[in-house]
């Protein structure tokens, strides 16, 4: 075992494509990492499932390497994707697997909820809109189509939450996490009977409510059995990923953004009060509650971004290395020469690459491309963000496997007139959960107290492109996408 002074916390983060455990001493220094590939079951028609005994074997396998290497941690944070969750019997035993969030065949559930509750009332309790990754679709979906195990079941437990009862037998949430159910009040920072009611559950099917990493729960000896790792250490739940990321790379404060360029990305506005008005809903935002106590955010973001670049390097047959030489050469093209990629909701259609290919195309033009598209798409969301929450943005911080590409990060400056930086640590959202652990075991007053992260040594400058990525998004991506919303709604209409 390597001999780390001072190691005292573990910050794990259960994602969409892996899941992570990093070390991390008092300072807040990252000491180290163990990653897996999240166990998913893809099925037909873009679904996909995941076990839980799978997630939760992976989780601890993760834990473990990354004790028997750096020692025994002091607490332990739980930070994980939202909306997916496992229907459990009253002793916690999972009933059947957790529905993917970006998983679409509970669009139907959604649609009945339009016809129950006035979008205006939903998003004023909730922050939300109306969309079937939401965990009621789930719950409703489950009651209808499971029913042999929704006549068993006692509570729903979301990723973090599952793990943290695994390890410790105690429920629990936090408020971040609670905010993306589509069940809890955000204003009174609780979870909402009436909304309880129309979804056809109890308020006792969900778990007690925290403040992020402050749940009461302490690691069981039969959990702690076959690790470095002593019975009694804190376990807390630490929130949603795209949030525990924001406070991990030390963007709190109202101005500052949080890029979260993940499988999917998630831009994040720090607020003092929520905004809950008619204005926000109809710009497509979302509020949520922050891992800072008392504090929410205004949110907008993309499913696809990671997941698209993903998609093209599959689709070309392509390697890393491959990706990196055609970032290289994509760097060299002009705004707008690579084509036009318009990304669209996953479970809908993936995404839609529009390109002439010519005599001189090449993978980088289409990384271009998929680049271009997906910064001018966030960009957009974020500028309505600001408008909306009347907040002058400052600059704009990077996080997530995303962040590693320079040519994304440069394009976030050209097209955003901001500066970009990124966070050095490799692993935010986990960083996070460990930093809240470390609250909750005593070793930080509180969120204020907690040390901030490093910064990479560059800060990204816009590049004079501007005008040009404005003109691109307002004369060619936005018309493109109201036609292609139109052409959606005649299809619908001729069924």
């Amino acid at each position: 075992m390597e001999d780390h002074i001072g190691l005292t916390l573990l910050g794990v983060d259960i994602g969409t494509t892996h899941m992570k455990a990093c070390a991390y001493d008092e300072t807040g220094r990252f000491l180290g990492a163990a990653h897996r590939g999240t166990p998913t079951r893809r099925l037909q028609g873009g679904r996909a499932e995941y076990d839980a005994h799978a997630v939760e074997h992976a989780a601890f396998e993760v834990i473990r390497q990354v004790a028997e290497r750096f020692g025994p941690p002091r607490a332990i944070g739980v930070a994980s994707m939202a909306e997916s969750g496992f229907l459990t019997d009253d002793s916690g035993e999972p009933l059947v697997p957790a529905v993917a969030w970006f998983d679409g065949r509970t669009a139907p559930q959604a649609v009945r909820w339009k016809e129950r509750l006035d979008p205006i009332e939903l998003f004023s309790r909730t922050g939300l809109h109306l969309a079937p990754r939401c965990s009621a679709c789930k719950l409703e979906w489950h009651r209808e189509n499971t029913p042999e195990a929704w006549s068993k079941a006692g509570s729903w437990l979301g990723m973090a939450e599952y793990l943290a009862f695994r390890m410790t037998g105690e429920k629990s949430t936090d408020p971040s996490l609670a905010s993306r159910t589509m069940l809890f009040n955000i204003v009174r920072g609780e979870w909402d009977e009436k909304l309880c009611a129309l979804a056809g559950i109890s308020p006792d099917m969900l778990p007690p409510v925290y403040t992020a990493g402050t749940s009461p729960g302490r690691l069981l000896s039969s959990a702690a059995a076959g690790t470095p790792i002593p019975p009694g250490i804190p376990v807390v739940v630490c929130g949603h990923d795209h949030v525990c990321g924001a406070f991990g790379a030390g963007v709190v404060e109202p101005g500052e953004v949080a890029d979260s360029m993940g499988t999917a990305e998630g831009v994040l506005i720090a607020l003092r009060e929520p905004l809950l008005d008619e204005t926000i809903h109809n710009l497509g935002l979302s509020i949520g509650r922050h891992v800072l106590p008392h504090s929410f955010y205004l949110g907008a973001g993309l499913p696809e971004a990671g997941g698209a670049v993903g998609w093209l390097l599959r689709l070309l047959e392509g390697t890393e290395e491959d990706l990196a030489r055609w970032t290289d050469e994509a760097a060299s093209l002009a705004p707008g020469e690579g084509g036009v990629f318009l990304p669209v909701v996953r479970g809908v259609g993936g995404g839609v690459l529009l390109h002439a290919l010519g005599e001189q195309s090449s993978p980088a033009h289409l990384l271009r491309a998929v680049l271009e598209g997906l910064t001018l798409e966030i960009d957009a969301a974020l500028k309505r963000a600001a408008e909306a929450a009347e907040v002058e943005l400052s600059s704009i911080t990077v996080l997530g496997g995303g962040a590693n590409n320079s040519l994304w990060r440069q394009l976030k400056a050209n097209v955003s007139g901001k500066h970009v930086r990124a966070v050095c640590e490799p692993e935010c959202v986990a960083r996070g959960a460990a930093m809240l652990a470390g609250i909750g075991a005593g070793i930080y007053q509180d969120h204020n107290s907690v040390p901030g992260p490093e910064y990479g040594p560059y800060t990204h400058s816009p590049a004079g492109d501007q005008a040009a990525y404005k003109r691109l998004y307002s004369e060619v991506l936005r018309p493109l996408r109201e036609r292609l919303g139109s052409l959606r709604l005649e299809q619908q209409d001729a069924v």
